[in-house]
């Protein structure tokens, strides 16, 4: 039988009431099976999930809940939850659920990052929990061959990037892993297309309710503030307010990605502008910045950069980084090279590639690639399946490649064209979130994924999101103005938050030198 939360009397109470009634229904019939141990959904307390958890001190359960919620049958799904109670002082009336992001991504192994997060929110009830297909989920959406095509999960070096000087090649090389990850998924008896945040919203909601919660404050990392805008346009009577930290809103990933390319790349420009405007030796340098990625990119088109790297057998491979590599590598490296970008575009336009090497750390090649936080499969699940009927078909990827083939190093929605099914979401899932609710938004200057651009379209629907951008920082931006910002708000979600500590880190010196 299930064993009751320990810190919440309230549902206790409903518990055992709800049990005695059964009781007296089903008398003392000893064969009468305990229907508490057959009831969905419900939350039972278990051992925690990760020691992390653990040492925190956390009240850990199991949800159990149906995989379809709209034609529920044999398919479950088990759920780790965890409650973590302030250290001192009594916990403010409205806890903060923790939406993961990744997506895939479980947090619940690293104390550093919940302590973080505990932090952020101050003296407040922290509830988060892995969503459903997430690793310490059953089941869980594994599909550990990903990675090794992925440009999130195997950084730089992968088939996405470097395996070909042909796009074409490039996407072969990964649409036969999302193929082989479908397969195997389906193959397991997992309906794939219940794995999206219209599920997890739903998730959620009965975990609110379970834990007898009327109201919450959702903090959502990354894909994960994409899931707090869902769970608020499906469960808008459950939320206070929101936390959007470094955003990546479902209706806006899945538009076209040269959509995302083209703000990113904006993004890189914009580097160089602030460059040139503060230091007179960098517009010296870069007469030309507002041309100067074009450039280096046309140049990398023209002569590759090309390296041969060998594994810890000797075993030997060629790696290719053309002007779209370059593109791809930057976005993903941003906030540790934007002091050196002006000078590094300068030498690649004079034809010097001596940097390359640390730029595309080649130094850190590993042939084996592992993702051991991340449940690829639901990665995949989820950002295929989040698209509904938007999913893009397989010409529709072919031609989007052809057209623009630095989208292969961003996010993957151009392959879904090779996974199996639309996600099981409704006609208005991709539809912007229409809602009063207060939203803090959370960017880092040198996120060019994430960047405000995406608060401001989501403004355009729910007026009441403010947004900070912290000087000098990129995504999952970690400073103290972020803690002091957030609890702020959250003690007045209505209220103008003063965001004066925003430049709290200063910007890292240019790196001037004239081309080699």
């Amino acid at each position: 039988m299930p064993i009751l939360p320990r810190r919440h009397p309230q549902y206790r109470g409903k518990y055992l009431i709800a049990t005695f009634l059964v009781f007296l229904l089903v008398g003392s019939d000893a064969h009468a099976k305990s229907p508490s141990s057959e009831t969905l959904p419900r939350l039972e307390s278990t051992q925690c999930a990760t020691e992390a958890l653990t040492d925190l001190g956390a009240d850990c359960y199991t949800f159990h809940g149906y995989e379809n919620w709209d034609e529920p049958g044999d398919n479950r799904i088990q759920l780790p939850v965890a409650v973590i109670e302030p250290d001192s002082g009594e916990a403010k009336d409205v806890p903060v659920f923790f939406f993961p992001g990744g997506p895939g991504y479980s947090s619940l192994g690293s104390r550093d990052y919940m302590e973080q997060l505990r932090k952020d929110i101050g003296n407040r009830t922290l509830v988060t929990m892995d969503h459903r297909g997430f690793i310490n989920a059953e089941p869980a959406l594994e599909c550990p061959g990903y990675a090794n095509v992925s440009p999130y999960h195997n950084i730089i070096h992968t088939p996405a990037i470097t395996s070909s000087l042909k796009p074409m090649e490039r996407l072969a090389s990964i649409t036969g892993a999302v193929e082989d990850c479908y397969r195997k998924l389906t193959e397991e008896g997992i309906d794939v297309a219940q794995y999206n945040q219209y599920s997890v919203s739903r998730d959620v909601d009965e975990i609110r309710q379970l834990l007898d919660y009327d109201l919450i404050d959702a903090f959502g990392s990354s894909t994960g503030s994409g899931t707090v805008t869902s769970f608020i346009q499906y469960y808008p009577d459950s939320v206070r307010s929101a936390i959007l930290g470094w955003p990546w809103f479902s209706h806006l990933r899945n538009r076209p990605p040269v959509d995302e390319f083209y703000t990113a790349k904006q993004t890189f420009t914009d580097i160089l502008a602030l460059c040139a405007a503060e230091d007179d030796a960098c517009r010296e340098m870069l007469p030309d910045w507002l041309l100067a990625i074009d450039r280096a990119r046309r140049n990398l088109d023209a002569r590759p950069y090309i390296v041969d790297v060998e594994d810890s057998a000797g075993n030997s491979e060629t790696l290719y980084f053309d002007g779209a590599a370059f593109l791809d590598t930057l976005y993903l490296m941003l906030p540790a090279v934007y002091a050196e970008l002006p000078s590094l575009v300068a030498d690649i336009e004079a034809g010097d590639y001596s940097r390359l090497e640390d730029f595309f750390l080649i130094d850190d090649y590993a042939p084996e690639t592992e993702a051991p936080n991340y449940a690829l499969g639901y990665f995949l699940a989820h950002v295929c399946g989040d698209m509904g009927r938007n999913r893009p078909t397989r010409a529709d990827s072919i031609a989007a490649v052809q057209r623009e083939p630095a989208i292969l190093g961003f996010e993957p929605p151009r392959v879904c064209g090779w996974w199996g099914k639309d996600g099981n979401v409704p006609d208005e899932h991709n539809d912007p979130p229409v809602s009063d609710t207060p939203a803090l938004a959370i960017h880092g200057q040198m996120d060019p994924c994430c960047g405000t651009r995406w608060s401001e379209h989501l403004r355009r629907t729910m007026p009441n999101v403010q947004s900070v951008e912290f000087q000098g920082l990129g995504h999952n931006p970690v400073n103290e103005c972020r803690s002091t910002m957030i609890q702020a708000f959250l003690d007045d979600p209505m209220a103008t938050v003063d965001d004066s500590c925003r430049r709290e880190v200063a910007l890292e010196s240019w790196v001037i030198e004239p081309p080699h």
